[in-house]
């Protein structure tokens, strides 16, 4: 018999397959543009525009110099790419580290008292006297002709900020490995995202903006310790344009344990749901495009489901738990005697082909189909069959928990730390 538990789920999973099917139809429709590879020229073409990339430090000694090393392999003209490294009072040996590139002509260094990421780009910005202006997490690494195929997709003038496509650096452990594929897929969102224009995001490492911007709308603010997506919900509130550089490929640092992800995860999505209270007018606005008639509207739905389908399995596993116990304490080890399977009377028919499982199925060969994709437009190898199975056994597990925690957070006003 079919419960109200089964309704919501098909209900939730019919959404979900919606959605996935929109974003695959809208990614057939724009694929001769999506895998369009931008052209670009040597690096001496006299129409380039002048670049400030600003790298913000704090306690990353380890990274730093591997950071600023791949700015500087940038095949882009030297006299036009200026790199700001700006150590935001950090307390390990990071000012040290600075010193490596102390006299160099194309980076300024600076140091100052800590006062967060946000005021690192504000006071970078305000220095910056380039047309263009940018970040660079100073635990990611970018690919040598990055900054082109970024630049060249400002030749559209209602453009005003790019965001690259990003994949995880050097994935060694198992949940490094689950991150690789989630950012593959990732590579997929974003960039049909972009063609809805509805991004949400401007991630720190190496999204680059049109500086006239900031004085069109403002400066980087605090935002709970996620400047990046206030950032593209301002832009996108204003109705300006963000796109998506699928072929600038840039490499970031992940964590390499469990709690270290999760601490991560927490703060970004705690971080996301208050900045969507704070653009609340964005949702179900249709003034905004996709973004406010479905993409929002899909991520609080989708933040709920995920919380209704894991609190019932946990309420099922309890009561499985709780059945086996009353059952052993009944029958004591003779629960677990074996009868065995009568594999002569064994048919096919009784195979489990719930609506759910196959709603469920159809919904995972979509998602894999979309990482497959994020693959080949970001021009990069697949994951292989390893990697998808971390990031199954271990995405379903972890991902509730951050989602949780990250929810009760909003609802209590508690605030994320950075470190």
């Amino acid at each position: 018999m079919t419960s109200w538990r089964d309704y919501i789920t098909l209900g939730i999973l019919f959404l979900s397959l919606y959605f996935e099917v929109f974003m695959l139809v809208t990614y057939v429709r724009r694929r001769h543009l999506l895998h369009g590879r931008v052209k670009i020229q040597h690096q001496t073409h006299p129409d380039l525009p002048g670049v400030t990339i600003i790298v913000p430090c704090y306690n990353e000694e380890k990274t730093l110099s591997a950071t600023i090393k791949s700015l500087l392999a940038l095949d882009y003209p030297k006299e036009k790419l200026h790199i700001m490294a700006i150590d935001d009072g950090s307390t390990d040996n990071t000012r040290q580290a600075l010193q490596e590139f102390a006299g160099h002509k194309q980076i300024e260094i600076f140091q100052k008292e800590n006062g967060g990421k946000h005021t690192v780009l504000n006071m970078g910005i305000t220095r910056a006297t380039t047309d263009f202006v940018g970040c660079l997490d100073a635990d990611s690494y970018v690919e040598p002709d990055a900054l082109l195929r970024i630049i060249k997709r400002f030749n559209d003038p209602e453009v005003m900020a790019v965001v690259p496509s990003l994949h995880i650096y050097k994935a060694s452990t198992p949940i490094q490995k689950m991150q690789k594929v989630e950012y593959t897929l990732g590579v997929f969102w974003r960039s049909i995202l972009a063609e809805l224009n509805s991004l949400y995001v401007t991630p720190g490492p190496f999204s680059i903006f049109r500086k006239s911007v900031f004085s069109k709308i403002g400066m980087y603010h605090k935002a709970h310790n996620t400047e990046d997506m206030e950032m593209a919900m301002r832009l996108q509130s204003h109705g300006l344009k963000i796109v998506c550089a699928n072929d600038a490929v840039v490499h970031t640092s992940s964590p390499r344990t469990i709690p270290k992800l999760y601490k991560q995860r927490v703060r970004w999505t705690s971080g996301f749901l208050q900045n969507l209270r704070d653009y609340k007018r964005l949702v179900f606005n249709t003034k905004h495009g996709h973004l406010g008639a479905l993409v929002l509207p899909v991520m609080i739905i989708s933040t709920a489901s995920i919380i209704f389908i894991v609190s019932g399995w946990a309420y099922d596993t309890w009561r499985y738990v709780h059945g086996a116990l009353l059952r052993f304490e009944a029958l004591g080890t003779r629960m677990f005697e074996w009868t065995g399977i009568n594999w002569h009377s064994w048919n096919w028919f009784f195979i489990h082909t719930s609506p759910i499982m196959i709603a469920g199925l159809a919904s995972l060969v979509i998602i894999i189909s979309f990482i497959i994709i994020g693959a080949r437009l970001s021009k990069t190898k697949w994951p292989n069959i390893l990697d998808f199975l971390w990031y199954g056994a271990l995405y379903s597990i972890v991902a509730p928990l951050w989602l949780i925690r990250s929810v009760i957070n909003v609802i209590t006003s508690k605030q994320t730390l950075w470190r």
